[in-house]
């Protein structure tokens, strides 16, 4: 199977020609020319990342043989990507309604820290009492309330 995949891709890229006007604003794909461009500003502004020449025997003939591609390396990451993995996997609920009409889309990931001051801020958000206005008592207020005869919280 795996020959049978990589021989339709070889296919496919035999056939389909190499952009020579941008395409980029109407189908998001770039020549040859605006991927160097854009790979030199990124290697100059981003100095993680590098060019790269590759295997000789897998060079692209419409790209110079030293910048075949793309590589970042030593990426700083204040996290460990499986602390975040377990984050990001907690915050799907996993039964295939995710509530956004299948367009799922994390936009951000929370730590460990983080999440467990979201959840005990939820928990506290939900127990609150309101008085007759529906609005939330404040904790003085509420210890100068006391229970009246019929079993209702009344202020003195």
């Amino acid at each position: 199977m795996p020959s049978l995949l990589s021989n339709l891709k070889s296919a496919r890229e035999y056939l389909t020609p190499t952009l020579k006007s941008s395409a980029f604003l109407t189908r998001g794909v770039l020549t040859p020319e605006e991927f160097i461009k854009a790979g030199d500003e990124l290697v100059y502004k981003c100095p993680t990342w590098t060019w790269e020449g590759g295997d000789p025997s897998k060079r692209k003939a419409h790209l110079p043989s030293d910048k075949q591609f793309l590589m970042t390396r030593n990426v700083p990451c204040a996290e460990r990507v499986s602390s975040l993995e377990n984050v990001v996997a907690e915050s799907y609920n996993g039964d295939g309604d995710d509530g956004d009409d299948g367009d799922w889309l994390v936009s951000q990931v929370l730590s460990a820290e983080e999440k467990k001051k979201r959840d005990e801020k939820e928990l506290e958000d939900e127990f609150d009492i309101l008085d007759d206005e529906g609005e939330v008592v404040a904790e003085k207020k509420l210890a100068d309330m006391t229970l009246g005869d019929d079993g209702d919280a009344t202020g003195d």
